[in-house]
Protein backbone atom coordinates (compact mmCIF):
# COMPACT_ATOMS: atom_id res chain seq x y z
CA UNK A 1 0.00 0.00 0.00
CA UNK A 2 2.83 2.23 1.14
CA UNK A 3 4.35 1.85 -2.35
CA UNK A 4 1.12 2.64 -4.30
CA UNK A 5 0.71 5.92 -2.05
CA UNK A 6 3.79 6.87 -3.18
CA UNK A 7 3.42 6.83 -6.35
CA UNK A 8 0.40 8.56 -6.44
CA UNK A 9 1.80 11.12 -4.36
CA UNK A 10 4.95 11.59 -7.45
CA UNK A 11 1.88 11.41 -10.05
CA UNK A 12 0.43 14.40 -7.76
CA UNK A 13 3.86 16.00 -8.14
CA UNK A 14 4.29 16.25 -11.58
CA UNK A 15 0.81 16.87 -12.29
CA UNK A 16 1.47 19.96 -9.40
CA UNK A 17 5.01 20.75 -11.52
CA UNK A 18 3.14 21.55 -15.01
CA UNK A 19 2.04 24.73 -14.13
CA UNK A 20 4.34 27.87 -13.94
CA UNK A 21 7.31 24.76 -15.00
CA UNK A 22 8.54 22.72 -18.54
CA UNK A 23 10.04 19.49 -18.24
CA UNK A 24 12.16 16.61 -20.05
CA UNK A 25 8.75 15.63 -21.52
CA UNK A 26 8.74 19.63 -23.33
CA UNK A 27 12.21 19.02 -24.62
CA UNK A 28 11.15 18.15 -27.98
CA UNK A 29 8.80 21.60 -27.98
CA UNK A 30 11.89 23.91 -26.74
CA UNK A 31 14.07 22.02 -29.16
CA UNK A 32 11.88 23.10 -32.04
CA UNK A 33 11.06 26.44 -30.93
CA UNK A 34 15.29 26.61 -30.50
CA UNK A 35 15.47 25.53 -34.50
CA UNK A 36 12.25 27.40 -35.80
CA UNK A 37 11.28 30.00 -33.81
CA UNK A 38 8.03 30.24 -32.01
CA UNK A 39 5.83 30.36 -35.10
CA UNK A 40 6.72 26.17 -35.28
CA UNK A 41 4.30 25.53 -31.99
CA UNK A 42 1.86 23.63 -32.80
CA UNK A 43 -1.46 23.27 -31.07
CA UNK A 44 -0.42 20.11 -28.36
CA UNK A 45 2.67 23.05 -27.57
CA UNK A 46 0.01 25.92 -26.87
CA UNK A 47 -2.44 23.68 -25.21
CA UNK A 48 1.16 22.83 -22.94
CA UNK A 49 2.07 26.45 -22.48
CA UNK A 50 -1.54 27.14 -21.72
CA UNK A 51 -1.13 25.23 -18.74
CA UNK A 52 1.85 26.47 -17.49
CA UNK A 53 0.87 30.00 -17.65
CA UNK A 54 -2.70 28.81 -15.36
CA UNK A 55 -5.06 29.51 -18.10
CA UNK A 56 -6.40 25.50 -18.53
CA UNK A 57 -6.44 23.16 -16.07
CA UNK A 58 -4.31 20.20 -16.40
CA UNK A 59 -5.61 17.04 -17.86
CA UNK A 60 -3.99 13.84 -17.30
CA UNK A 61 -3.02 11.83 -20.00
CA UNK A 62 -5.28 8.65 -20.34
CA UNK A 63 -2.95 5.79 -18.90
CA UNK A 64 -2.53 3.08 -22.42
CA UNK A 65 -1.51 0.03 -21.89
CA UNK A 66 2.55 0.78 -23.30
CA UNK A 67 2.33 3.39 -20.84
CA UNK A 68 1.64 1.02 -17.94
CA UNK A 69 3.96 -1.43 -19.31
CA UNK A 70 7.34 0.95 -19.12
CA UNK A 71 6.11 1.89 -15.40
CA UNK A 72 6.34 -1.75 -15.10
CA UNK A 73 9.41 -2.17 -16.90
CA UNK A 74 10.75 0.76 -13.99
CA UNK A 75 10.01 -1.15 -11.32
CA UNK A 76 10.92 -4.45 -12.59
CA UNK A 77 14.49 -3.07 -13.20
CA UNK A 78 14.70 -1.25 -9.70
CA UNK A 79 14.06 -5.07 -8.08
CA UNK A 80 16.76 -6.31 -10.22
CA UNK A 81 19.24 -3.51 -11.29
CA UNK A 82 18.81 -0.91 -8.74
CA UNK A 83 20.93 -2.39 -6.13
CA UNK A 84 23.76 -2.26 -7.79
CA UNK A 85 24.33 1.80 -7.29
CA UNK A 86 24.61 3.24 -4.39
CA UNK A 87 22.19 6.35 -3.33
CA UNK A 88 19.94 6.21 -6.39
CA UNK A 89 16.45 8.04 -6.10
CA UNK A 90 13.76 7.36 -8.50
CA UNK A 91 11.65 9.54 -9.73
CA UNK A 92 14.27 12.54 -8.65
CA UNK A 93 13.81 15.97 -9.72
CA UNK A 94 16.51 17.30 -11.03
CA UNK A 95 16.76 21.33 -11.46
CA UNK A 96 19.58 23.68 -12.75
CA UNK A 97 21.84 25.96 -10.54
CA UNK A 98 20.89 28.64 -11.71
CA UNK A 99 17.46 29.79 -12.89
CA UNK A 100 17.31 29.72 -16.81
CA UNK A 101 14.15 31.54 -17.61
CA UNK A 102 12.18 34.64 -15.53
CA UNK A 103 8.58 33.49 -16.10
CA UNK A 104 8.36 29.55 -15.47
CA UNK A 105 10.69 27.02 -13.72
CA UNK A 106 12.48 24.59 -16.28
CA UNK A 107 13.45 20.71 -14.39
CA UNK A 108 13.13 17.19 -15.32
CA UNK A 109 11.89 14.01 -13.19
CA UNK A 110 14.71 11.21 -13.67
CA UNK A 111 13.43 7.90 -13.55
CA UNK A 112 16.46 6.86 -11.29
CA UNK A 113 19.47 9.60 -10.14
CA UNK A 114 22.81 8.70 -8.48
CA UNK A 115 23.13 11.85 -6.15
CA UNK A 116 26.47 11.49 -5.55
CA UNK A 117 27.40 11.81 -9.40
CA UNK A 118 24.81 13.92 -10.45
CA UNK A 119 24.35 10.83 -13.02
CA UNK A 120 20.92 10.07 -14.56
CA UNK A 121 19.58 6.62 -16.27
CA UNK A 122 16.59 7.15 -18.18
CA UNK A 123 14.48 3.70 -18.78
CA UNK A 124 12.40 3.63 -21.58
CA UNK A 125 10.42 0.22 -22.73
CA UNK A 126 9.41 0.94 -26.73
CA UNK A 127 8.82 -0.97 -29.87
CA UNK A 128 11.64 1.18 -31.87
CA UNK A 129 14.07 0.26 -30.34
CA UNK A 130 16.56 1.13 -33.11
CA UNK A 131 16.05 4.93 -33.32
CA UNK A 132 15.50 5.37 -29.62
CA UNK A 133 18.01 7.00 -28.80
CA UNK A 134 17.43 9.49 -31.52
CA UNK A 135 13.60 9.40 -30.52
CA UNK A 136 14.35 10.35 -27.64
CA UNK A 137 17.67 12.61 -27.86
CA UNK A 138 16.19 15.68 -26.84
CA UNK A 139 15.10 14.77 -23.62
CA UNK A 140 18.60 13.46 -22.80
CA UNK A 141 19.95 16.27 -23.94
CA UNK A 142 17.86 18.30 -21.52
CA UNK A 143 19.32 16.78 -18.48
CA UNK A 144 22.84 17.80 -19.51
CA UNK A 145 21.43 21.29 -19.77
CA UNK A 146 20.29 21.00 -16.31
CA UNK A 147 23.71 20.09 -15.19
CA UNK A 148 23.70 16.95 -15.18
CA UNK A 149 27.48 14.47 -15.42
CA UNK A 150 26.06 11.64 -17.14
CA UNK A 151 22.86 9.87 -18.50
CA UNK A 152 22.65 6.15 -19.27
CA UNK A 153 19.42 4.76 -21.30
CA UNK A 154 18.51 1.43 -20.58
CA UNK A 155 15.26 -0.25 -23.31
CA UNK A 156 13.75 -2.62 -23.27
CA UNK A 157 11.80 -4.19 -26.72
CA UNK A 158 8.35 -4.02 -25.97
CA UNK A 159 7.26 -6.75 -28.24
CA UNK A 160 8.48 -8.87 -26.16
CA UNK A 161 6.61 -10.43 -22.93
CA UNK A 162 9.30 -10.72 -20.72
CA UNK A 163 11.35 -7.90 -19.58
CA UNK A 164 14.41 -10.43 -19.50
CA UNK A 165 14.11 -11.31 -23.08
CA UNK A 166 13.41 -7.63 -24.23
CA UNK A 167 16.37 -6.18 -22.47
CA UNK A 168 18.98 -4.34 -24.59
CA UNK A 169 22.86 -3.66 -23.85
CA UNK A 170 22.76 -0.02 -21.87
CA UNK A 171 23.61 3.12 -23.66
CA UNK A 172 25.48 6.02 -22.92
CA UNK A 173 24.61 8.91 -24.11
CA UNK A 174 27.08 11.77 -24.80
CA UNK A 175 26.49 15.76 -24.42
CA UNK A 176 25.86 17.64 -27.80
CA UNK A 177 26.48 21.10 -27.37
CA UNK A 178 25.04 22.38 -29.90
CA UNK A 179 21.86 19.94 -29.16
CA UNK A 180 22.03 22.12 -25.78
CA UNK A 181 22.57 25.41 -27.19
CA UNK A 182 19.35 24.90 -29.39
CA UNK A 183 17.40 23.70 -26.19
CA UNK A 184 18.13 26.92 -24.34
CA UNK A 185 17.61 29.27 -27.47
CA UNK A 186 14.30 27.78 -27.44
CA UNK A 187 13.82 28.43 -23.70
CA UNK A 188 14.71 31.93 -24.15
CA UNK A 189 12.63 32.75 -26.72
CA UNK A 190 9.75 31.76 -24.89
CA UNK A 191 10.74 33.37 -21.93
CA UNK A 192 11.22 36.67 -23.81
CA UNK A 193 7.85 36.52 -25.61
CA UNK A 194 5.91 34.82 -22.50
CA UNK A 195 3.27 37.42 -22.35
CA UNK A 196 2.38 38.18 -26.02
CA UNK A 197 2.28 34.91 -27.17
CA UNK A 198 -0.73 33.65 -29.47
CA UNK A 199 -2.42 30.75 -27.86
CA UNK A 200 -5.57 30.49 -29.76
CA UNK A 201 -6.10 26.98 -30.22
CA UNK A 202 -7.91 26.02 -33.67
CA UNK A 203 -10.22 23.27 -33.94
CA UNK A 204 -8.66 21.64 -37.00
CA UNK A 205 -5.94 19.57 -36.38
CA UNK A 206 -3.36 18.09 -38.38
CA UNK A 207 -1.20 14.55 -36.71
CA UNK A 208 2.04 16.94 -35.99
CA UNK A 209 -0.70 18.75 -32.86
CA UNK A 210 -1.02 15.25 -31.21
CA UNK A 211 0.72 13.82 -28.31
CA UNK A 212 3.18 11.02 -29.15
CA UNK A 213 1.49 8.06 -27.78
CA UNK A 214 -1.72 9.89 -29.12
CA UNK A 215 -0.31 9.79 -32.44
CA UNK A 216 1.01 6.19 -32.06
CA UNK A 217 -2.44 4.92 -30.96
CA UNK A 218 -4.15 6.92 -34.32
CA UNK A 219 -1.14 5.20 -36.51
CA UNK A 220 -1.86 1.99 -34.63
CA UNK A 221 -5.93 2.54 -35.31
CA UNK A 222 -5.19 3.51 -39.02
CA UNK A 223 -3.05 0.48 -39.21
CA UNK A 224 -5.76 -2.16 -38.49
CA UNK A 225 -8.72 -0.47 -40.62
CA UNK A 226 -6.47 -0.20 -43.78
CA UNK A 227 -5.59 -3.94 -43.35
CA UNK A 228 -9.26 -4.45 -43.10
CA UNK A 229 -9.74 -2.53 -46.36
CA UNK A 230 -6.99 -4.71 -47.72
CA UNK A 231 -8.81 -7.90 -46.34
CA UNK A 232 -12.33 -6.90 -47.73
CA UNK A 233 -10.92 -6.56 -51.17
CA UNK A 234 -9.46 -9.75 -51.04
CA UNK A 235 -12.76 -11.27 -49.38
CA UNK A 236 -14.52 -9.79 -52.19
CA UNK A 237 -12.20 -10.85 -54.71
CA UNK A 238 -12.43 -14.67 -53.71
CA UNK A 239 -16.32 -14.40 -53.20
CA UNK A 240 -16.63 -13.13 -57.07
CA UNK A 241 -14.64 -16.84 -57.90
CA UNK A 242 -16.58 -19.13 -55.50
CA UNK A 243 -19.84 -17.68 -56.77
CA UNK A 244 -18.72 -18.20 -60.20
CA UNK A 245 -17.64 -21.90 -59.48
CA UNK A 246 -21.36 -22.47 -57.91
CA UNK A 247 -23.05 -21.13 -60.45
CA UNK A 248 -21.04 -22.75 -63.21
CA UNK A 249 -21.41 -25.97 -60.52
CA UNK A 250 -25.05 -25.58 -60.41
CA UNK A 251 -24.47 -25.18 -56.88
CA UNK A 252 -26.96 -23.42 -54.23
CA UNK A 253 -24.86 -23.11 -50.85
CA UNK A 254 -22.00 -24.60 -49.21
CA UNK A 255 -22.65 -25.82 -45.55
CA UNK A 256 -19.86 -26.43 -42.60
CA UNK A 257 -19.35 -26.17 -38.98
CA UNK A 258 -18.10 -22.73 -39.67
CA UNK A 259 -20.16 -21.44 -42.14
CA UNK A 260 -23.08 -21.26 -44.68
CA UNK A 261 -22.56 -19.84 -48.20
CA UNK A 262 -25.78 -19.34 -50.32
CA UNK A 263 -26.01 -18.08 -53.91
CA UNK A 264 -28.78 -15.18 -53.94
CA UNK A 265 -29.98 -15.00 -57.85
CA UNK A 266 -30.18 -11.87 -59.88
CA UNK A 267 -33.54 -10.16 -59.23
CA UNK A 268 -34.37 -6.79 -59.08
CA UNK A 269 -34.84 -3.58 -56.29
CA UNK A 270 -36.84 -1.04 -55.41
CA UNK A 271 -36.25 2.25 -53.43
CA UNK A 272 -38.13 5.53 -52.49
CA UNK A 273 -37.36 8.39 -54.71
CA UNK A 274 -38.24 11.21 -51.97
CA UNK A 275 -37.08 13.64 -54.45
CA UNK A 276 -39.29 12.77 -57.61
CA UNK A 277 -42.09 12.54 -54.49
CA UNK A 278 -41.69 16.35 -53.59
CA UNK A 279 -41.26 17.33 -57.21
CA UNK A 280 -44.19 16.33 -58.57
CA UNK A 281 -46.18 17.19 -54.91
CA UNK A 282 -44.75 20.65 -53.90
CA UNK A 283 -47.85 21.08 -51.73
CA UNK A 284 -46.31 18.14 -49.46
CA UNK A 285 -44.31 20.08 -46.42
CA UNK A 286 -41.27 17.51 -45.78
CA UNK A 287 -40.93 19.21 -42.56
CA UNK A 288 -44.53 17.75 -41.37
CA UNK A 289 -43.34 13.96 -41.97
CA UNK A 290 -39.99 14.58 -40.41
CA UNK A 291 -38.91 12.85 -36.83
CA UNK A 292 -35.92 13.78 -35.14
CA UNK A 293 -33.64 12.11 -32.79
CA UNK A 294 -30.71 12.60 -30.65
CA UNK A 295 -27.24 11.28 -31.96
CA UNK A 296 -23.98 10.26 -30.54
CA UNK A 297 -20.97 11.92 -31.37
CA UNK A 298 -18.50 9.44 -33.30
CA UNK A 299 -15.53 9.24 -35.21
CA UNK A 300 -15.42 9.40 -39.53
CA UNK A 301 -12.40 8.06 -40.71
CA UNK A 302 -11.45 8.46 -44.31
CA UNK A 303 -8.26 6.48 -45.21
CA UNK A 304 -6.18 7.76 -48.06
Amino acid sequence: MATVNKKELHQREIEQSRVGGFGGSDAKMFYKIGLNGLSALSNTDKLRIRVAKGIDEYKPIMQTEAMQKGHDFEDWWADWFGGAFRDFKREYKVEPDVKMARNFNVFAHADFYIIEDKRVIELKCVSNVDTVVNDYMAQLQWYFMLGCRGVGLVVCDSKFDNFDDGLQEPVGVEPNENYIDTLKHGIKLLDDNWDNLDLKIGDEWDESDLFPSEQKEVQLMTSYLQQIKAMEAQIEESKAKLLDMMIKSGVKSIKSDAYNITVVPPGTTSRFDKKKLFNDHPEINEADYTTTSERKAYLKITLK
